[in-house]
C-alpha cells in the first residue's frame, strides 16, 4: 500500500500534521479559560488558523463551547446575521432550545427549524419575511451570552476579524465592543492576517477595541523542531533528509509553515521510496511551483503601479528602513508620501507584511519569481 502524503497545506493543519506551537497554544487556552479576551497577530500563512483549531480541540475537551466564525464569509449585515446564527446553532445540543432562545431574543427575525433529506434538524432564517436592522445586529451579538446563561461557558473565535471594517457605516466595531464588555460568560479570540489593521484596532486609543484584550503574536517556526517534523514524515516513505538539506528547504520557504508544507509535499510526490533528498531536488520543486504559478505571479506584478513595482523589487533585496533617504535613493523609490501610499496598498492586499522592523513579501516563491524573472 502506498503511504499517503503526510504534508498538508492550503487548509487548517490538524491532528498529527500539526506540530510545535506548544507554548502559543497553551497561552491561548490559559487566557480564554481564565475569562479574558485575546487578539492574535501574525502574517499570512504563519499557521494562525491551524493553531486556533488546535486550541479549540483542547478547550472543547475541557468542556467549553467553542464557536468559530470567519468574517470573510460575511459580505453584508444580512449574511453576517445568517452565517453567525448558524455557526452558533451547530454548536447546540438542542436546536429546539436554540430556536426558542433565538425567537425570544431576536424578535423581528423569523427563524426556521426544518430537517434535511436525512432527517437531521437544520436552523435557518426566513429573510423573505425579515428585515435586518441595527437592533437585530445587537440582538444577534447577544445570543452567545443568552445561551451561556443556560449552558457551559462559551468562547467565540472571530477569524479575519479586521473584516468588520466592511460594516463601518453600521458602527459594527463600536456595537460589538459594547456587547462584548457586558458579557460575563462569553470570551473572545480575535485574529486575522492583516496585522497592520488589527494592531490599529487594538492599539489606537481612538478605536473601540483599544486595550480591550490581551495581545500575542506568533513568529517563525524553530528550525530544530521543524527539521525533526520533516525527517520523521519523510521517513514514512524511507526518504532520507539530512539536517543541512532540511535547513535549505526551510530557508527556501522563508520559515513560513504553509510554504514548508508545500515544498515538502511536492518533494514527497517527486521522490521514490528510499531516495535521498538533494538540494537540487528542492530547487526543482521551487521552480516547478513557480512555473505553475507563472501567469498568476506575472499578472500580480504587472497590475501594480510603478511605485509599487519598484518597492516590491527593493524589498526582495532588503526590507529594513524602507523610508530612509538612503534606501529610497538606493532603490530609486518615490517621495515619502507616494511610498507610504504604496506600502499601505501592498499591505492591504496581503502582498507584503511587516514583522518587527522588517517588511517582507508574504509569498517567498513570488519573491524568488521576482528575482529570477525581473532582475
Amino acid at each position: 500500500m502506498n503511504q499517503s502524503n503526510p504534508f498538508t497545506y492550503g487548509i487548517a493543519v490538524k491532528n498529527k500534521n500539526f506540530f510545535d506551537r506548544t507554548n502559543e497554544c497553551k497561552r491561548i487556552i490559559d487566557t480564554l479559560a481564565s475569562g479574558n479576551n485575546l487578539v492574535l497577530y501574525a502574517p499570512r500563512r504563519f499557521g494562525k488558523t491551524s493553531l486556533v483549531f488546535r486550541a479549540i480541540e483542547e478547550l472543547e475537551s475541557k468542556g467549553f463551547v467553542c464557536i468559530y466564525f470567519d468574517m470573510m464569509r460575511a459580505f453584508s449585515v444580512e449574511t453576517f446575521v445568517d452565517f453567525y446564527s448558524k455557526a452558533i446553532a451547530v454548536k447546540q445540543n438542542s436546536l429546539q432550545n436554540f430556536f426558542r432562545i433565538f425567537s425570544e431574543t431576536v424578535r423581528s427575525i423569523r427563524p426556521v427549524l426544518s430537517t434535511d433529506e436525512f432527517g437531521t434538524p437544520e436552523f435557518s432564517i426566513d429573510f423573505a419575511r425579515s428585515v435586518v436592522d441595527l437592533n437585530n445586529l445587537i440582538e444577534i451579538l447577544e445570543l452567545p451570552q443568552k445561551i451561556a446563561n443556560e449552558r457551559k461557558k462559551i468562547l467565540v473565535f472571530f477569524d479575519e476579524f479586521q473584516e468588520i471594517e466592511k460594516f463601518e457605516k453600521f458602527n459594527f466595531e463600536k456595537i460589538l465592543r459594547s456587547v462584548v464588555q457586558q458579557q460575563s460568560n462569553v470570551n473572545y479570540l480575535f485574529f486575522g492576517s492583516k496585522t497592520h489593521i488589527l494592531k490599529n484596532m487594538f492599539c489606537n486609543k481612538n478605536r473601540a477595541f483599544y486595550e480591550s484584550s490581551s495581545q500575542m503574536t506568533i513568529g517563525y517556526l524553530p528550525d530544530d523542531e521543524t527539521i525533526v517534523f520533516l525527517q520523521s514524515n519523510f521517513a514514512k516513505k524511507d526518504i532520507n533528509l539530512s539536517d543541512e538539506t532540511a535547513k535549505y528547504l526551510i530557508e527556501k520557504a522563508a520559515q513560513i509553515p504553509h510554504y514548508i508544507q508545500l515544498l515538502a509535499s511536492e518533494l514527497w510526490n517527486m521522490l521514490d521510496k528510499n531516495a535521498t533528498v538533494e538540494l537540487v531536488n528542492i530547487d526543482d520543486c521551487v521552480l516547478k511551483i513557480i512555473e505553475m504559478k507563472n501567469d498568476y505571479y506575472l499578472e500580480l506584478f504587472t497590475n501594480q503601479s510603478n511605485s509599487k513595482k519598484l518597492l516590491l523589487l527593493a524589498i526582495t533585496q532588503d526590507g529594513k528602513n524602507i523610508f530612509s533617504e538612503n534606501y529610497k535613493k538606493k532603490y530609486n523609490l518615490p517621495n515619502s508620501s507616494t511610498l507610504q501610499t504604496s506600502v499601505k496598498g501592498l499591505l492591504d492586499n496581503g502582498i507584503i507584511d511587516k514583522k518587527e522592523d522588517m517588511y517582507f513579501i508574504c509569498d517567498p516563491l513570488f519573491k524568488i519569481f521576482l528575482n529570477n524573472t525581473l532582475k
